[in-house]
């Protein structure tokens, strides 16, 4: 009896042994697909359904900030929160240029604030709950939360899907207000004003130089008047 017992493992033994052959056999014939499903992702809003629409192909691209006066303690915000631009002192007629990225394009809406007699610590602004490099503290100046990607114009965004040259936000900064404005760049002599710029709009157009020279003067839409005021930078 002893030897029958012996030679016949319990039936559990056995299907433990066959189930873990079969597990391996499994594992070396893996078609390298997914070993989890993707993780869910929520639905678009309609609104972020027609940004993306709209901003098909376009990721991101320069952004060009100056101000109209010594503007101190600048931070920009985009819709989500995240610190878009920050800068402790713009002086006109000097002027940032950078790279930005934005899931639609541009941002849908930017908050502007800036200060005197800011602070920027290590750390100083992640301990108050800010990005990392925001500037924070002294007395606030200026507050201001503005639409950006509604005012983008499709023809822009066409032109530039069929013709390419490189988009453009602009930034200049207003006592009353940010101002807001875009283009696209392409070579030399190709603008329709003989400068390097198409499709230039918003509230405001920089002053086209030329091996220093102000070959077309600037302008800006006053944020409270409306007046057209021109600038030589």
């Amino acid at each position: 009896m002893d030897a029958i017992e012996a030679s016949n493992p319990p039936v559990s033994s056995l299907r433990r042994t066959l189930l873990l052959a079969g597990i391996i056999t499994l594992s070396s014939c893996s078609s390298g697909g997914r070993r989890t499903p993707p993780e869910p992702t929520e639905p678009l809003s309609a609104e972020d359904e027609l940004l993306k629409h709209k901003f098909r192909g376009l990721r991101g691209g320069q952004l060009r900030v100056d101000s109209l006066f010594r503007v101190e303690g600048l931070n920009i915000f985009d819709e989500d929160g995240y610190l878009f631009f920050a800068h402790s002192g713009l002086t006109p007629p000097h002027r940032t240029n950078a790279s930005y990225g934005a899931d639609f394009g541009v941002p849908k809406f930017l908050r502007f604030e800036w200060r005197e007699n800011f602070k920027m610590e290590p750390r100083g602004a992640l301990n108050r709950g800010l990005p990392d490099g925001a500037y924070y503290g002294g007395t606030l100046l200026g507050n201001y939360t503005i639409p950006v990607a509604s005012r983008i114009p499709d023809a822009l965004l066409e032109d530039k899907r069929r013709n390419g040259g490189g988009f453009r936000l602009k930034i200049r900064i207003h006592p009353d207000g940010p101002l807001i404005g875009w283009d696209l760049e392409r070579g030399i002599g190709t603008g329709p004003d003989g400068s390097k710029f198409h499709h230039a709009g918003g509230d405001f157009q920089e002053a086209y130089i030329y091996q220093g020279q102000v070959l077309r003067k600037g302008w800006f839409i006053h944020p409270k008047t409306g007046e057209r005021i021109e600038t030589v930078y």
